[in-house]
């Protein structure tokens, strides 16, 4: 007499998700956020090219919303 087959629980592989974003001043994925919710502030800093900007954040806000802000205030700026 057999017994009865197991299933197999396959891991679940979650893609990571990069921590750089998209600088555009050089065009490289190589600007990261950071964020001090105590001070209200986002430092926005790209490794490539050494651009620093720092933004003010709004409560409720993420990175994406920062760096988002920036981008569009830096696309202005050029235009």
């Amino acid at each position: 007499m057999g017994r009865r087959k197991r299933r197999t629980i396959t891991p679940v592989r979650r893609r990571r998700k990069s921590a750089f974003l998209r600088c555009p001043s050089c065009q490289h994925n190589s600007i990261t956020v950071e964020v001090s919710k105590k001070d209200g502030k986002a430092i926005i800093r790209c490794y490539n090219c050494g651009l620093v900007r720092e933004i003010e954040m709004k409560p409720g806000e993420g990175k994406i919303d920062a760096y988002t802000r920036f981008f569009d205030a830096f696309i202005e700026g050029q235009a």
